[in-house]
């Protein structure tokens, strides 16, 4: 089987992993999957095997996870920092579907989400099913806002790409996020709906 391209040591994933050590706000539209930072070990694994076609016990695919679950540790105990940053993320209630019958990874994973949802500057929304087709199934985007500018990241199949510098196309994500958030279940709503979905 042929392997996803690898985008660890790219100059845009260099750069989103400083700006996240950063920025005073962040958002992450997650219509295909639970974004990397708040992915739990079993999740991830299933995750990065799944779309990378790679054996859990092949060495690429133990690195991989390796750098999640750093990315995910220290992401983590920046949010529970004197200093952290307001975070807000629009999951598609799909997101949270998408798992074998059962799956106690995924099970794991939606009560990791409940718990990090109840930190004082992290908000969890979830868009759900029956709200139908919406704007942000367009594509995973993460809007960073930091003390020298602001940027959206976009992660793909072909790599990683950064946008900066253009005032007008980031306004434009930054409307989207404003559209996603007031679509999305949120708060008590949210958890409430994540713990349906593995209380079943």
């Amino acid at each position: 089987m042929t392997k996803m391209f690898d985008v660890r040591n790219s100059d845009a994933f260099r750069r989103l992993r400083e700006t996240e050590k950063v920025a005073g706000s962040i958002f992450y539209n997650a219509p295909l999957y639970v974004p990397g930072v708040f992915q739990e070990p079993a999740y991830a694994q299933d995750l990065i095997c799944g779309i990378s076609g790679l054996d859990p016990a092949d060495a690429e695919a133990v690195e991989r996870r390796d750098v999640r679950d750093e990315r995910h540790g220290a992401f983590l105990e920046r949010l529970r920092s004197d200093d952290p940053p307001q975070v807000h993320v629009v999951l598609d209630e799909s997101v949270l579907r998408r798992a074998p019958a059962g799956s106690a990874a995924m099970r794991h994973q939606i009560e990791h989400l409940i718990e990090v949802s109840h930190l004082p500057t992290v908000r969890i929304g979830v868009i759900p099913l029956e709200h139908g087709p919406h704007r942000g199934l367009a594509g995973t985007y993460e809007l960073y806002d930091a003390a020298d500018g602001s940027l959206v990241f976009f992660e793909g199949a072909e790599g990683d790409r950064i946008l900066d510098g253009d005032r007008d196309r980031i306004a434009l994500y930054r409307e989207l996020t404003n559209s996603l958030m007031d679509a999305a279940a949120s708060g008590e709503e949210a958890r409430t709906l994540m713990a349906k979905l593995i209380s079943g």
